[in-house]
């Protein structure tokens, strides 16, 4: 399970321990000098991956008990001969399964037996039959049956819909990055062991060791080993901010997704409006109130109170209960027998139908109740209680309610059907055998609509953000408006009505009619005050759909089964712990567990998601940073030949030390509401910054060099030069014949064979001016002093050794210039943490969070205990450093880098031009 973890840098990493092994066994075997650097290496390598992928296998695990803890459905299973009762998420292929009511299904199945099965899959309901497929996801409504397992987990349909659904942006963004960076590390391996073998003079297995050993450095150096972490922690940091603001979210990818989010569909009620609604008049076609009705009046409350889902009531059924409801009401929905045909029966509302249904045996009599949209219950009516319906009263009743909705008042409708015969009664779940344009119309029923105090507020937010509403309602379209236009956010919405939009086309001569509708539909997703009312799932499935085609990552907010096609089309689905089927909680991305929550509170969770992939690419910038320091060091040291000013035990240290608690620390930064593009961003980071974190370190490297004796131009493809040895005790004579090297005899005559000096050497003792000498002609002094031509000369001109030091000309020195440089790359990682504190602010302009103050402190304190401290220095080759070369070289790239970085924030808040970055 620990493959799902792997990323492209992690393969790399994992190639980097395997050549560091590899190069550890070899060395101690053919007694190279690197071996006991490569062990340590390994060492660290291995903590590094097993730390990173640990991390990562537990985030996932938590997240998906988060989700599944509260659907821990049992199913019995056939497997090995034997019945099991399994958790249904522990199936697999070739189970065989007992299919009954009230099952979600979370594979594929193939039917085997079926008696009465009904499925239920988004909002269609189809029966089974043998041989035919059952979808993830998929709800079984009614029947028995069984059924094989075909497909689990990420090989089902649902999952490989989603698979082609397309990668992140951000994700996009990595992965690019990552295969630039990994071509870039094939390109200048190949050629250092192309190089190495042609400057070097060593056997074939040691050109490869040594080259292999470059490898790895490219790899270390060009892998920021401590972002895999960094970027594991981030998002879980931000997991538990979104918990505590009572917000779950499906996994890390989902807080990704829902930072990119820049279109909310929501609904009008109990969103927009609060779930207290209250009653403000009733009407039926004369206008008169129902008490005056006399019996009649006991149509009207069974109506009222027997369509209701009293299992889970809606804000709009309690208000209706609270209406209807009096001392008998209890004893009424007890003693209620919902029949058909000997099957218990109601329709909960539908909002494909826009109404609610029951049907109930009172005596030898069958009544059909049905409440729902008033225009939609009249269309079923021939009648009232007042006679029959005729054009002109029709033109009454579509006045009365356009005048009371365009009030703001909410309207439902209420009508009921007398039948005599149960054989009259046959239906099912998608249509009726009996006539529907014999119902009998009862009143419409207006409630007040209260604004939610928090809507205006948060739709300013969402504005300000840049992030569209787009309200989808099943409520009249008059009532919406002024709902709207109420909250202050809305001038002159555009309300496009669900008859306006055509769905289902099955002619091909409708092909054209039905591409002119969709771009009448982009048209109007593209206006941003953009109002659906009396639509149905399968239109906001389709509005999802425009809405993406116009490049809006969308997402969309639902509670029932009918929401489920939208819920899979979106990028994010929001759904609530209370109130919302299973099946669709268990569909969702991010869950509101807060009862008091509505879906407009969503937008918190939206703005944390910003502020944390907001500052992972802050943390992905600094280890960028970083990483191009010591890769531009790395291409000094391959191609000019310099020794390495920075030891690749350096270079993992920075990445999982300083880059690691700055980056975590930057994860705690607050939200900045616009900032650059990211891949902008992170150029900045390389060409800018990385580069001037690379001339600082450079630059007290090479001080060091010079302060122990060497010029720069004398270091130049000295990593190739072939050398004399020397002896242990031989003392650099330029008086003498040989120059102090009791290897060499007079003449030009070495008894022995040349090698290439490393300058990793244990042998740290030797004058380096003895190793680089070579046979030239002898100079007038050598003449009189009795040669003829051929004399022993220093290959270089040095300069006076600027110190007293013992390890004045000697390979010691490149252990000074290491750590001058590893000294500089972490002064200019904490001036760069406040440089990215902020993307466009000044980096004062907010005050520094407690865990960047932790952060700094920790990583000032481990400088000097890696600098100093004798056991660590062995391991790391540091070495204790005068305070003249304490990074003094490298200080004004610091002081420059967050110069550069405050000067481009204020061009982008001052000069329009520069904010199109």
């Amino acid at each position: 399970m620990f493959i799902k973890e792997l990323n492209l840098f992690a393969f790399d990493l994992i190639i980097a321990t395997i050549i560091s092994i590899s190069l550890a066994i070899y060395g101690s075997q053919n007694n190279l000098e690197f071996s006991g650097e490569e062990i340590i290496t390994s060492c660290l390598l291995l903590i590094v991956i097993t730390i990173t992928f640990a991390m990562g296998y537990q985030q996932r695990k938590k997240s998906q008990y988060a989700i599944e803890k509260d659907n821990e459905q049992t199913i019995t299973v056939y497997r090995d001969g034997k019945i099991q009762h399994l958790l249904i998420q522990n199936l697999v292929s070739g189970d065989i399964c007992v299919i009954k009511e009230g099952l979600v299904i979370y594979c594929d199945m193939r039917v085997l037996e079926s008696s009465d099965l009904q499925i239920q899959m988004n909002q269609d309901i189809t029966q089974a039959i043998k041989g035919s497929q059952i979808f993830c996801g998929s709800l079984i409504r009614c029947g028995f049956g069984k059924g094989v397992v075909i497909k689990t987990g990420s090989s089902t349909t649902i999952a490989q819909i989603q698979k082609r659904q397309g990668s992140k942006l951000l994700q996009k963004q990595l992965i690019l990055f990552q295969q630039i960076m990994t071509l870039i590390a094939l390109f200048v391996i190949v050629l250092v062991i192309i190089w190495s073998a042609v400057m070097t003079e060593k056997d074939t297995s040691e050109v490869f060791a040594y080259g292999f050993r470059v490898v790895e450095q490219v790899i270390i150096a060009i892998v920021p080993v401590g972002l895999l972490v960094i970027v594991t922690i981030s998002f879980q940091m931000a997991i538990r901010r979104l918990a505590k603001l009572r917000f779950l979210i499906k996994d890390a990818e989902s807080i990704e997704r829902l930072s990119e989010i820049n279109c909310l569909c929501i609904g009008l009620n109990e969103v927009i409006t609060s779930k207290n609604y209250t009653f403000n008049s009733f009407n039926d076609c004369k206008q008169l109130s129902y008490e005056c009705r006399g019996l009649n009046s006991v149509h009207l409350q069974y109506c009222a109170i027997l369509t209701c889902n009293h299992g889970n009531l809606d804000g709009t059924e309690k208000s209706i209960m609270d209406c209807f409801k009096d001392e008998d009401t209890d004893g009424l929905i007890k003693n209620t027998k919902y029949y058909v045909n000997g099957i218990q029966y109601r329709l909960p509302f539908n909002s494909s139908k826009k109404y609610s249904l029951s049907i109930v045996e009172q005596g030898n009599k069958y009544f059909v109740y049905i409440k729902g949209a008033p225009e939609v219950i009249w269309s079923y009516c021939n009648k009232t209680l007042f006679g029959k319906i005729d054009i002109k009263q029709t033109q009454l009743f579509n006045d009365q309610l356009v005048n009371q909705c365009s009030k703001g008042l909410r309207s439902i409708g209420f009508a009921y059907l007398e039948i005599e015969n149960e054989q009259d009664l046959k239906i099912n779940e998608n249509d009726y055998e009996f006539n529907k344009q014999n119902f009998i119309y009862l009143g419409t029923l207006y409630l007040n609509n209260s604004l939610n105090e928090q809507a205006t507020p948060i739709l300013e937010k969402l504005s300000q953000q840049n992030i569209k509403v787009v309200i989808i309602t099943g409520e009249h379209p008059e009532t919406a408006r002024v709902i709207c236009k109420n909250t202050g956010n809305y001038s002159n919405p555009t309300i496009i009505e669900g008859h306006q939009l055509y769905l289902h086309v099955d002619d091909q001569q409708e092909v054209t009619r039905l591409s002119s509708v969709e771009n009448k539909l982009g048209n109007w997703c593209s206006q941003q005050e953009i109002v659906f009312a009396r639509t149905s799932p399968e239109q906001k499935l389709s509005i999802v759909k425009a809405l993406q085609q116009l490049n809006y990552r969308v997402a969309i907010t639902g509670e029932g089964l009918t929401d489920l096609g939208a819920f899979r089309q979106a990028d994010i689905s929001i759904s609530k712990k209370h109130g919302s089927l299973q099946m669709i909680i268990n569909s969702s991305d991010l869950i509101l567990t807060s009862s008091k929550q509505t879906f407009l509170d969503s937008y918190q969770a939206i703005l944390e998601a910003k502020r944390a992939v907001n500052n992972v690419t802050k943390s992905i910038m600094l280890c960028l940073s970083s990483n191009t320091a010591m890769i531009l060091a790395l291409f000094v040291y391959c191609f000019l030949g310099t020794p390495l000013p920075f030891s690749q035990n350096l270079m993992l240290l920075t990445s999982i030390s300083v880059d690691l608690i700055l980056g975590i620390s930057l994860a705690r930064e607050e939200l900045e509401y616009r900032i650059p593009n990211r891949t902008n961003l992170f150029l900045f980071a390389i060409l800018i910054i990385g580069c001037i974190e690379a001339g600082g370190g450079l630059m007290a490297s090479f001080s060091a060099y010079r302060y122990f004796g060497f010029n720069l131009q004398n270091l130049y493809f000295t990593r190739f030069a072939s050398a004399y040895p020397v002896g242990d005790q031989d003392i650099y004579n330029p008086q003498s014949n040989t120059l102090g090297n009791s290897n060499l005899q007079d003449n030009c005559q070495y008894y022995g064979e040349m090698q290439n000096y490393q300058w990793s050497s244990p042998n740290n003792t030797i004058d380096q001016r003895l190793i680089f000498v070579e046979c030239g002609t002898c100079s007038d002094m050598q003449k009189q002093n009795g040669y003829l031509t051929d004399c022993w000369n220093t290959k270089y001109e040095y300069p006076n050794c600027l110190s007293n030091s013992q390890y004045c000309y000697t390979a010691k020195s490149s252990e000074y210039a290491s750590t001058s440089f590893y000294i500089v790359l972490v002064l200019s990682q904490c001036i760069n943490y406040f440089a990215l504190r902020t993307l466009v602010k000044s980096y004062n302009s907010t005050r520094i969070n407690t865990l960047a103050l932790y952060g700094l402190t920790i990583s000032l304190i481990i400088l000097p205990i890696i600098v100093y401290v004798p056991g660590i220095q062995q391991v790391f080759q540091t070495v204790n450093m005068p305070w003249e070369l304490l990074g003094s070289a490298g200080l004004p790239f610091c002081l420059l880098l967050l110069t550069i970085a405050e000067v481009i924030k204020w061009l982008l808040r001052t000069y329009v031009g520069f904010q199109i970055l």
